[in-house]
């Protein structure tokens, strides 16, 4: 059967709505090294684990299983061929994409070809039963090809994917933009980004946050979701 975007989008959010109070489900979290999430941390949590303690820990859900898939150095077209090792072998029901990053490395003229690619990704996640999520990478410093005008262009494919396939949409960039905004600062806060592009352990507290919100599973008096206060009152220092 064929939906239209906007019946996936309401489709998928209440699979969502349903997903947290139903049986044990499977998250699974694809990306590149931002994704993964280690080095750039210096031993502290990465969003995907902070993301695991509030839904197997704090929420109470046990049988969660929530796995990290990200690759280091990973672009969406690596994904289409690793697809079935790094997904479908997992029988996600949820699969959270973000990409972008490494993507941009081919400039704004490789802008098509990352739109056709998100949409072949949400594509096989549909076919193997997974609602989709799809994030926007967080901003870049300009280091070589990698920029924030180019970045700009990659982070917009993944909102018009979201909207024109009716998937759930997590705008890391936007959160960032915005609280660099109010921060006085450029790019991001200062201590979000480890290096020119790599989220250090506030960034990744952040992102978690941004995330819990856009799922509904934010909550002043979770712990894990107050992680940010810290990064957000050092960025107005």
């Amino acid at each position: 059967m064929d939906f239209t975007a906007d019946e996936y989008a309401r489709r998928d959010v209440d699979r969502l709505r349903e997903v947290l109070v139903g049986p044990p489900v499977t998250w699974t979290f694809l990306g590149d090294s931002i994704t993964q999430g280690v080095t750039h941390t210096h031993g502290w949590r990465n969003f995907v684990e902070l993301f695991a303690e509030r839904v197997r820990g704090e929420l109470g859900r046990r049988g969660d299983a929530v796995i990290n898939s990200g690759v280091a150095g990973s672009t969406a077209n690596d994904l289409l061929s690793e697809f079935h090792w790094r997904a479908g072998r997992f029988a996600p029901d949820v699969l959270a994409v973000m990409f972008g990053t490494n993507d941009m490395l081919d400039s704004e003229e490789g802008v098509r070809g990352f739109r056709f690619r998100l949409d072949q990704i949400v594509q096989q996640s549909r076919d193997v039963g997974a609602t989709v999520i799809l994030q926007t990478p967080p901003p870049v410093r300009a280091d070589g090809p990698r920029t924030p005008e180019v970045l700009a262009h990659y982070a917009q494919t993944v909102r018009d994917v979201a909207e024109a396939r009716g998937v759930v949409l997590v705008d890391h960039a936007a959160a960032w933009a915005q609280a660099a905004l109010e921060a006085g600062e450029e790019i991001a806060p200062r201590g979000w980004l480890d290096d020119s592009f790599h989220p250090g352990a506030q960034g990744h507290q952040v992102m978690a946050r941004t995330l819990l919100e856009a799922l509904g599973l934010d909550d002043p008096a979770s712990a894990v979701f107050s992680l940010a206060d810290g990064a957000h009152a050092a960025a107005r220092v």
